[in-house]
């Protein structure tokens, strides 16, 4: 097949939940497929990092974008707001991407175009080919959870707005595809209220179990981690709650307990955070496998989100013992108490943190029990082959 695969940034180097599912199934449709990427510059070195999706023998077109993109603001709210529109469509409602996937249509004969999430499926009337979009997650979701987080009255109607507008998505743009995929059951639940059922189909994140595999060696006692993009609001509200209501529970137990922080661009707020004893935020790293190895206990505690945790499933595949949020662990079909440990609460998930670190034995039963549920279920390999049927049954449907 030959694919042409339009995403709203380049998906490396691997520091989010997001870039990681595209490197990946990338690497798997690319290796028997002629695929093109299409992206946005959005970070300063995206010039040097389409180089490892071209080792790949991918194809590459950066869309130069001087200005980059800027955060969520309030001026951004409000034009999204004014035109109606979900914010990241208007963020990357970008001119040059669009004339830019134009020539590539003129210039060339695809069998196949994927359109990576909302933000670029604004382009989808750019062409009649088959067409795939692909849901990381379920944006109103999200919305409708951060409005229950706030009591601020002007960000719950700002909050509501952007809710409103992803359902409008859903709702309308979503059936303009001919096979929408989701990375869970739950998600797909919602795209299947305005799609055909046989349209909607469930391409799960997974982990590269040949790259992540269990290493104690270099594992610190009491060390907890957290890894995220630390400019998305979610991961932002996580690693603060977890900081002001869970950690001082641990360390009552474990005095001697320290949480990093893991993930570029940590606003304000997560920055403060590394003034608490114990706490450390490291921005950008260039490598996240040692910040997994060093862990005792990799903790998720997620209020808000939706779609399926990689970082999960990376820490699981290096035999770490999970402690997550029912909405942390949504989407995966983990049993509590023997692949990973649940809870919501600050005193239970103190005291599950605390239960893990204190017992070496069931530390390591819950690792080798979430290796050998990864190993199963969770294999980029497997998965790419899922989402290449998805391609082949859209060709063959029209």
């Amino acid at each position: 097949m030959k694919i042409l695969f339009l995403s709203p940034t380049v998906p490396y180097p691997l520091t989010d939940g997001g870039r990681i599912r595209v490197f990946n199934l990338l690497k798997q449709i690319a290796k028997n497929n002629d695929v093109t990427l299409l992206a946005l510059e959005t970070q300063p070195t995206d010039a040097e990092s389409i180089t490892h999706i071209q080792n790949l023998g991918i194809k590459v077109h950066l869309v130069p974008n001087s200005s980059m993109l800027p955060r969520i603001s309030f001026k951004t709210l409000f034009s999204a707001f004014f035109k109606r529109q979900p914010i990241t469509v208007a963020r990357y409602n970008v001119p040059a991407y669009r004339e830019k996937l134009r020539e590539l249509l003129s210039a060339e004969t695809f069998d196949l175009v994927h359109y990576e999430m909302f933000h670029i499926a604004q382009f989808y009337f750019e062409t009649d080919l088959p067409r795939v979009l692909s849901q990381q997650n379920v944006d109103s979701a999200i919305w409708r959870r951060l409005q229950g987080e706030t009591s601020n009255l002007f960000y719950k109607f700002a909050y509501w707005t952007q809710q409103i507008a992803f359902q409008h998505y859903e709702r309308v743009i979503s059936p303009q595809f001919d096979a929408v995929t989701c990375t869970s059951d739950i998600d797909a639940a919602v795209f299947q209220q305005h799609c055909a059922e046989e349209v909607v189909k469930v391409i799960p994140n997974g982990v590269d179990v040949t790259h992540y595999h269990p290493d104690f060696t270099s594992e610190a006692p009491a060390h907890l981690i957290y890894i995220g993009s630390m400019d998305w609001y979610p991961n932002e509200d996580a690693v603060s709650f977890f900081v002001q209501q869970v950690l001082p529970q641990i360390q009552n137990s474990v005095p001697d307990t320290k949480f990093s922080i893991v993930g570029g661009n940590p606003s304000a707020r997560v920055q403060k955070l590394g003034d608490r004893e114990g706490v450390v935020v490291t921005g950008r790293v260039p490598e996240i496998k040692p910040y997994f190895a060093e862990a005792t206990v990799f903790v998720v505690p997620l209020r808000i989100g939706s779609g399926t945790r990689l970082k999960i499933l990376e820490a699981m595949a290096m035999g770490k013992a999970v402690v997550s949020t029912t909405v942390g662990a949504e989407g995966l079909a983990l049993r509590d108490g023997e692949e990973i440990f649940i809870a919501d609460e600050p005193k239970a998930f103190a005291e599950a943190v605390t239960q893990l670190l204190i017992d070496p034995s069931l530390r390591r039963k819950i690792g080798e029990n979430g290796r050998a549920r990864v190993e199963q279920d969770y294999d980029w390999r497997n998965i790419g082959k899922k989402l290449l049927a998805v391609y082949e049954s859209v060709i063959n449907k029209l």
